[in-house]
């Protein structure tokens, strides 16, 4: 992103570090205490600090079960490397968890998908999805997770 202030250029780097599986009773204050440490330069490290969290409840329709992530957006993509490097793998909660970038995806840039050049070598590289099937989000939970009171609503 750019952002033009009297008339000189200053350019913001933000990152969206995903953090996978979650504990169901996280809170936002919960990330923020995680993370929080991390985030704090040293001597010959950048500060950085946290934009936005944003926390979401995933539904496996076959299974019926229920994953729960977070999203959380730093403001430089040197201080979020470095959360990435330092949490990935780390104890939360009780809980080892995956902490790594987030991309967003579309099938527009897909290169298999309205190639004027078929290349067998590219069709083949990927024979499947690595996504999860029949996924889907049952709802942005960042007010509830915010809240106080404890999760045991059900959905």
């Amino acid at each position: 992103m750019v952002v033009v202030r009297n008339l000189s250029v200053v350019v913001v780097n933000k990152m969206i570090v995903f953090l996978r599986r979650v504990p169901a009773n996280t809170r936002k204050k919960d990330i923020v205490a995680f993370i929080g440490p991390v985030l704090k330069g040293g001597v010959l490290q950048k500060s950085g600090r946290i934009e936005d969290i944003k926390m979401l409840v995933f539904k496996n329709a076959e299974t019926k079960t229920k994953e729960f992530h977070c999203l959380v957006t730093i403001d430089s993509d040197t201080v979020a490397n470095r959360v990435i490097k330092k949490l990935n793998r780390k104890v939360f909660k009780g809980k080892h968890i995956a902490v790594r970038e987030y991309f967003h995806r579309s099938w527009h840039n897909d290169s298999r998908i309205n190639m004027d050049q078929c290349n067998e070598e590219l069709m083949d590289k990927r024979q499947g999805s690595r996504r999860q099937q029949r996924l889907e989000v049952v709802t942005d939970m960042s007010d509830i997770f915010s809240s106080s009171e404890n999760f045991h609503r059900p959905l």
